[in-house]
């Protein structure tokens, strides 16, 4: 292996090789460490190491295994997310021979293993298997080639004929809970939506700041993810009924409203995840978008827009401890319509229908 070292980015290159006598190697880690520009701010990028890998192509019946050894007393549990929403804690489980692969569980996104003290965070962009198989361990599988042509399925070829070489990508992130707890949503966040960068010559200077005809960014707390922001693409009504009927009259001249804007939050942190971004968040809509012009009326919706809130039936469930129950259909109380301040609560997700005035 090697290394480098430069002024933004430390990178250290490790090579694998199935034999001595291999010219090329099978197993590659790139570890690298970003450094904060001086003056600049350092956000999320200097809380992390970024690990990418490479694995492959693999010999028949092989597994390739990420596993990490630290000194926290974990007691074999780790956390992980199995839909890429919320986190599950996973105990471990013993059962005679087959303990190694009873403790394998789906890692959609991120995966951390803890004490009292200190957390180990994995944030991936693609989902992979993740096991404690040991006390302070945590391991993910990288990559697998299984021969599986078993009696029963002889009549089915289940062997995955799949040589491939994979290149994934970690991010780890290790401190105290508090602090990777609020790092966790938003840099997994930051991993799946890495910006592109494009080179080209820039013409003229560049303005710092808001300048004449330029328009304000919409920012938001940092609990909230703003998950979409755009123009459905059609005039579409309120009532969805009275949509599809337009729909299916094939009428022509249908225009896209642009003074029409399909907004969806969502609430990065669990309830109590974290003392501070596990809070309600209450924002005024009107305030934040007043960059894109003024707004004149709120529209909640359901998830995917089509329908509004107040025909929303949701089933609700007794949580109070020690209480059990079916839970009963209770009807959503509308909001009151065009207000534009909202609450969202941790893990929520809201859609809205945002009008605007016309110019």
């Amino acid at each position: 292996g090697d290394c480098g070292r430069g002024q933004l980015m430390n990178e250290v290159r490790q090579y694998f090789y199935r034999s001595m006598n291999d010219s090329d190697h099978t197993y590659a880690i790139y570890s690298r460490l970003s450094r904060r520009p001086q003056g600049s701010d350092a956000g999320l990028l200097c809380h992390r190491i970024e690990q990418g890998y490479r694995a492959g192509p693999l010999e028949l019946s092989h597994e390739v295994v990420l596993r990490t050894s630290t000194s926290l007393d974990t007691g074999l549990a780790l956390c992980s997310d199995n839909n890429g929403y919320q986190m599950q804690r996973r105990t471990h489980r013993h059962s005679g021979n087959n303990s190694t692969a009873l403790n394998y569980y789906p890692m959609a996104q991120s995966a951390f293993i803890q004490d009292r003290k200190s957390r180990l965070v994995l944030l991936s962009e693609q989902a992979h298997g993740v096991s404690s198989q040991g006390n302070g361990q945590v391991e993910v599988m990288l990559h697998r080639w299984v021969w599986n042509k078993l009696e029963w399925t002889r009549q089915y070829n289940l062997t995955d004929e799949d040589v491939s070489v994979v290149r994934p990508v970690l991010w780890l992130l290790l401190g105290p809970q508090t602090l990777t707890a609020g790092l966790r949503p938003r840099s997994g966040l930051e991993l799946q939506h890495r910006p592109a960068v494009l080179i080209r010559e820039l013409g003229g200077t560049a303005q710092n700041g808001p300048g004449p005809g330029k328009q304000e960014p919409v920012t938001l707390p940092p609990s909230l993810h703003l998950q979409i922001l755009s123009i459905p693409g059609w005039k579409y009504s309120s009532n969805h009924t009275v949509h599809m009927k337009t729909l299916q009259k094939g009428e022509p001249g249908v225009q896209a409203d642009f003074r029409q804007v399909l907004l969806r939050l969502h609430h990065l942190s669990e309830v109590e995840e974290h003392p501070g971004l596990s809070q309600p968040v209450t924002v005024n809509l009107q305030s934040v978008l007043r960059g894109l012009g003024s707004v004149v009326a709120v529209e909640e919706r359901l998830l995917t827009g089509t329908w509004d809130v107040s025909s929303l039936r949701r089933w609700r469930w007794r949580t109070e401890a020690g209480t059990h129950g079916r839970g009963s259909w209770l009807r959503t109380p509308s909001p009151p319509r065009g207000d534009p301040t909202v609450t969202i609560h941790p893990k929520e997700i809201r859609t809205f229908f945002i009008h605007f005035q016309e110019p």
